[in-house]
């Protein structure tokens, strides 16, 4: 048997490192809240796998009548079922120790308001004396995005996310919101390869009266960015991908590399499963994001995942929209608006 120790400031974080290192089948053997040299919290957990595979036992055929089916028992399916109780057990008994050290009531109520929106407990910990004064979130895990200012310095902005993550629409409102201000936009799509790819964020550019190129291939891109010099702002809509279809990605890249972009925004649908996101963050990462935007925030009763997706991306914030209208619905998320959205979505829930 293997035996392991996994520390990590946050319990939830040390159980991932289990899972990560050993496997679905990793026995929880023990855990442990200590503090680090500069009095923080860490918590150590002790993991176990057995490497010796259990003996072969002898078949026995039963007869069985012809109504019977003899249920089949997955061993590893057992385990995992196993560790999800526990984990969700120990994540369980973490958010009431956390609840319980909040000083005030009003605190307490705070933090099961933003563990209702989908904030991880910790994360709502560190949240929830700001969030009870509303007041803006003040986490220091949180970072901001630096606001887009093209009327005082140029900017190349590229957008990737999954499949439907609505990239498209997130750019098609920025266009039109600088456009308005006077600001000179281009638009240039790299989503070529699928049908249909260019056709939505060319129809909003013959709309705004903007120009739009279309980039297939490397051979493209300089003379794609000697026509769209004279824009202030370029906007770059990219093609959609997912973990288990890494084509998308592998062709997509040195595109990327030759546009030579200031900016690279991870664009998440807020109506995305927690899960889903994490993994999307974790395969995209060594594509060198700058920033995380996130969409579709209308249709999600937990929109509080956006503030763990950031942390665990190690991403600023950036923009936000809330709807398919363009230029409507869309915002820069500061630590202001953040509390101003989680509040108006508890009050939406309790209504």
């Amino acid at each position: 048997m293997r035996i392991k120790v996994f520390s990590a400031p946050h319990l939830h974080e040390a159980l991932a490192k289990v899972r990560q290192n050993m496997g679905p089948e990793a026995l929880i053997l023990d855990r442990q809240q200590t503090t680090d040299a500069a009095g923080g919290t860490l918590w150590h957990v002790h993991a176990a796998l057995d490497n010796v595979p259990p003996p072969a036992k002898e078949r026995v055929e039963l007869k069985k009548t012809p109504t019977e089916s003899a249920p089949q028992l997955n061993h590893a399916d057992a385990t995992i079922k196993r560790l999800e109780r526990l984990v969700e057990g120990l994540s369980n008994k973490e958010a009431a120790t956390l609840r319980t050290t909040l000083p005030t009531a009003k605190d307490q109520e705070s933090f099961d308001q933003l563990t209702r929106l989908g904030v991880s407990a910790s994360h709502a910990f560190d949240m929830a004396n700001d969030f009870s004064h509303h007041n803006a979130i003040s986490f220091k895990a949180l970072r901001w995005g630096k606001r887009i200012n093209p009327e005082e310095q140029n900017s190349s902005i590229l957008f990737t996310g999954p499949t439907g993550s609505g990239k498209t629409t997130l750019i098609a409102k920025l266009a039109a919101h600088y456009s308005l201000k006077g600001v000179r936009v281009a638009l240039v799509s790299t989503d070529t390869e699928r049908m249909g790819g260019l056709e939505m964020l060319k129809s909003y550019a013959n709309t705004l009266g903007i120009p739009f190129f279309a980039v297939r291939k490397a051979a493209d891109i300089e003379k794609v960015l000697q026509k769209s010099q004279s824009a202030q702002l370029l906007l770059i809509d990219t093609e959609g991908w997912s973990p288990r279809r890494d084509v998308c990605l592998k062709r997509q890249a040195p595109l990327w590399e030759a546009l030579n972009c200031t900016r690279r925004i991870m664009v998440i649908p807020a109506n995305m499963d927690e899960e889903d996101g994490m993994q999307q963050l974790t395969h995209h990462g060594r594509t060198a994001l700058t920033d995380i935007a996130f969409t579709k925030l209308d249709e999600t009763r937990t929109p509080g995942k956006v503030v763990n997706w950031s942390v665990a991306g190690d991403l600023p914030m950036s923009y936000c929209s809330f709807g398919p209208e363009v230029p409507e619905q869309m915002g820069w998320l500061t630590a202001q608006a953040l509390t101003t959205l989680l509040g108006k979505n508890e009050r939406g829930m309790a209504a």
